[in-house]
């Protein structure tokens, strides 16, 4: 049956590939673009009763998949967990999710004092360091506190 999703690149959920979805595997068998994404017909699922069971899942690339990232860019899941730092390499919080359904993309840090959104564009995140989990943050007033 159908079901929507969104992707930087919706030609690579074209007939034929595989997606995961919660914990199987599903393949695609047609995909035409639509204003929200991709519409696509998954094997398996043959019916109005199967496809509602879908709603609100998300389906995902196996990570070998992918297209290769370019500099700069990063796959939220990898962030998820960072240390956040400021610039002097004081402790702000933990990345606890990336919002991606915005204007700009945004990181959810969670704080001593709750959870806080910052913009994720290089004049307040001019660093991420995947291999160490760190992520300095440049904050300005009222943004963390």
């Amino acid at each position: 049956m159908v079901a929507v999703f969104y992707s930087d690149d919706p030609a690579r959920f074209g007939a034929g590939t595989r997606l995961r979805i919660d914990a199987r595997d599903v393949l695609v068998e047609r995909a035409r673009p639509s204003r929200d994404g991709v519409i696509v017909t998954l094997a398996g699922v043959d019916d109005r009763d199967a496809a509602e069971s879908l709603r609100g899942k998300q389906l995902w690339l196996r990570r070998a998949d992918r297209r290769q990232l370019e500099p700069g860019e990063f796959w939220p899941e990898d962030l998820i967990g960072s240390q956040v730092e400021d610039p002097s390499g004081s402790a702000i919080g933990i990345v606890s999710g990336v919002v991606l359904d915005a204007p700009q993309p945004r990181l959810v840090i969670q704080t001593a004092g709750g959870s806080v959104d910052v913009p994720f564009v290089d004049a307040l995140v001019p660093e991420v360091d995947l291999p160490n989990r760190r992520i300095v943050v440049t904050p300005i007033a009222g943004l963390i506190d």
